[in-house]
């Protein structure tokens, strides 16, 4: 005689699984979606630096804003907020100034050296990507100037 075999019961069909999964992932995504609630008020963002790659390809951001205060974000979580020092931001705010974004390459990244960090400035709409392979005189300078604070609030 013929023994019946065993039937799971209770499994998730994997439809369903895949359902679960795909709504978890779209949630978790546009939960990262958004200006931040506690931005300061009446302050627009001046500069955003982000950095990403190193040996463990992670990465950080920095936002400062037109008041000097600034926010750091790690690996999508928040990290602290702290304010540049009256002649920290003075000198940003020259950096910036000094910047000629349309004479330098949107992208200056070398193919050589897979562990590098990356930095991404963002300013005034527009966005110069580098791993410092090449200088970029004032670029150089605000990464050099913004960098300490990527790491603070972790």
């Amino acid at each position: 005689m013929r023994r019946p075999t065993a039937r799971v019961t209770g499994s998730v069909p994997f439809r369903w699984l895949f359902v679960l999964i795909t709504t978890a992932l779209l949630t978790v995504s546009a939960s990262g979606c958004g200006a931040l609630a506690d931005e300061p008020a009446g302050s627009g963002g001046l500069v955003s630096l982000h950095r990403e790659g190193g040996y463990a390809g992670r990465w950080d951001q920095v936002t400062v804003y037109d008041d000097g205060t600034l926010r750091t974000e790690h690996q999508g979580a928040r990290g602290g907020q702290d304010r540049l020092t009256g002649p920290e931001l003075s000198r940003l705010r020259a950096l910036l100034r000094e910047v000629g974004f349309a004479d330098l390459p949107r992208r200056s990244v070398s193919e050589i050296g897979g562990d590098r960090y990356v930095y991404r400035l963002t300013h005034d709409g527009h966005t110069i990507t580098t791993d410092q392979s090449r200088k970029l005189g004032a670029v150089d300078e605000v990464i050099a100037l913004l960098s300490p604070r990527l790491a603070r609030g972790r």
